[in-house]
């Protein structure tokens, strides 16, 4: 089973925000958790990337990364379902990404130009994970 793990580089306060993602992980047809990555040392964090199997895929969420629209990200989404079982997402703090993570990511993603507290981050993302699956499935939610 495929599964998606958001993961706040930081520590999230704002429990509206997580109530919003997990009504939205209930509609998925697949796994989709949240971990928060707190002050994890370099060391802690190279162990965690060095532990990961070839099977998951670690993309970050930037204003510089790859710039797509719905359909487009449904298409990638549908892409890394088929070819991994574990995505992990990181959203960064204010001052972007640790450098471990940026390292050891894959592809980078934006949601916007737009730079958002990662509380509302975390919102359009996991909106964005169940609109692409309902394009996937044909279902008028995204219409």
């Amino acid at each position: 089973m495929f599964k998606v793990v958001v993961v706040l580089e930081g520590k999230s306060r704002n429990i509206e925000a997580i109530s919003w993602f997990y009504k939205y992980a209930e509609r998925l047809s697949y796994q989709l958790s949240l971990a928060e990555w707190g002050s994890k040392t370099e060391e802690k964090a190279e162990k965690f990337f060095r532990s990961l199997k070839p099977d998951c895929l670690v993309v970050t969420l930037d204003a510089g990364g790859k710039r797509m629209d719905s359909i487009a990200f449904a298409e990638q989404l549908y892409e890394i379902q088929r070819r991994y079982r574990k995505l992990y997402i990181f959203i960064g703090e204010a001052d972007g990404h640790s450098e471990t993570v940026v390292l050891s990511a894959k592809q980078s993603w934006s949601l916007s130009e737009l730079t958002f507290p990662y509380d509302i981050a975390l919102i359009a993302l996991a909106e964005q994970l169940y609109r692409a699956q309902a394009i996937k499935n044909n279902h008028p939610y995204h219409k």
